[in-house]
């Protein structure tokens, strides 16, 4: 499927940078380290949204999985921009951040919601997490902020004395809690991975 096969072009290129940003030869100070950070954590979740929005499209339009099991959808668009007209309907655009928002719509849309609905659903904590992130990243609020250090105190499990950027969690190691040992943003990689190939599986 040419869609998963971007978005491995674009874990390919997020990893390669942050081997760059990690380059004692690169001699980035750690505020530019955190920037890159998370300009490479925003270029795979997005590259993550695309995915699901094109899987989601091509099963609603008929196409059937990467192992052949055929996708049975509610509605018979003519290709996957009826299909996202359909979809769309009166709304200016559709939201693929929210894990409970797609999980609905695949069981709106296709018999059983599956494999959509099973694999956001098995990624449902890390993908709220990864949204919260990116929010934090793009917009900088008072709430970003607020749900952010949700995420922090998760991940890190013991929250850090003073407030931190989302960049400079991406770059930490934590001893414990469900990024043991593994730096922030390669768990994040991975997950994101994870659930791109049980989206197409």
């Amino acid at each position: 499927m040419d869609d998963f096969n971007e978005f491995l072009q674009a874990k390919s290129v997020a990893t390669a940078l942050r081997a760059k940003a990690n380059s004692a030869a690169t001699g980035l100070v750690d505020a530019e380290r955190h920037l890159l950070y998370e300009a490479i954590f925003l270029r795979l979740y997005r590259a993550y949204e695309n995915l699901l929005e094109n899987v989601f499209l091509a099963y609603v339009s008929g196409e059937a999985t990467t192992s052949g099991t055929a996708v049975t959808a509610f509605v018979s668009p003519i290709d996957k921009e009826h299909a996202r007209a359909i979809i769309t309907s009166s709304q200016p655009f559709l939201d693929w951040t929210s894990p409970t928002v797609v999980m609905k719509r695949a069981e709106t849309y296709i018999q059983t919601g599956e494999p959509v609905r099973s694999a956001v659903a098995a990624s449902q904590n890390h993908l709220q997490q990864a949204k919260k992130i990116r929010n934090h990243i793009a917009h900088n609020s008072s709430e970003s902020e607020r749900e952010f250090a949700k995420v922090v105190q998760n991940i890190l499990l013991t929250p850090p004395l003073s407030a931190i950027s989302a960049g400079e969690l991406l770059t930490l190691t934590p001893p414990s809690g469900p990024c043991a040992r593994k730096e922030v943003l390669t768990y994040f990689l991975e997950k994101l991975e994870d659930t791109a190939r049980a989206l197409i599986a």
